[in-house]
């Protein structure tokens, strides 16, 4: 399945991201936005064998700004949430986008050496066919 490299190509074309969005960790010295994928159940399973496939992740951003790191993570969350199910598509067939929420609104985590960092959470709900 294909989901967190369309995210994270999805994220990366936006205005007012940066052109490269690490996944799983943060730039501890420097500015930075990175996609963290979260623990989820599937809950929805069909006779053919498709299944409703809950992708959480978390979406962490690191800036020397304050206001900055906040107002970014802010951006971020009102382009996710309620995303439109055709925004995302797969290139490779794996999987069909039908929503995506904010399930944890903006929050600040820490001051770092550098600067400090605020993140939020999301869930998509992909569809995936069956047999794959």
């Amino acid at each position: 399945m294909d989901f967190l490299d369309r995210l994270k190509e999805y994220q990366e074309g936006l205005p007012f991201t940066p052109s490269i969005i690490q996944i799983g960790l943060y730039k501890e010295d420097g500015n930075s936005v990175a996609i963290r994928p979260a623990p989820s159940n599937i809950n929805e399973r069909y006779m053919e064998e498709g299944k409703i496939y809950p992708f959480s992740f978390q979406m962490l951003v690191h800036n020397q700004s304050n206001v900055f790191a906040y107002d970014s993570l802010n951006q971020l969350t009102s382009q996710l949430d309620n995303l439109s199910n055709g925004a995302i598509t797969s290139s490779d067939g794996s999987f069909n986008l039908i929503s995506m929420q904010c399930t944890t609104t903006p929050n600040f985590v820490q001051k770092t050496s550098y600067g400090v960092l605020w993140t939020a959470i999301y869930n998509a709900e992909l569809y995936i066919k069956g047999g794959n």
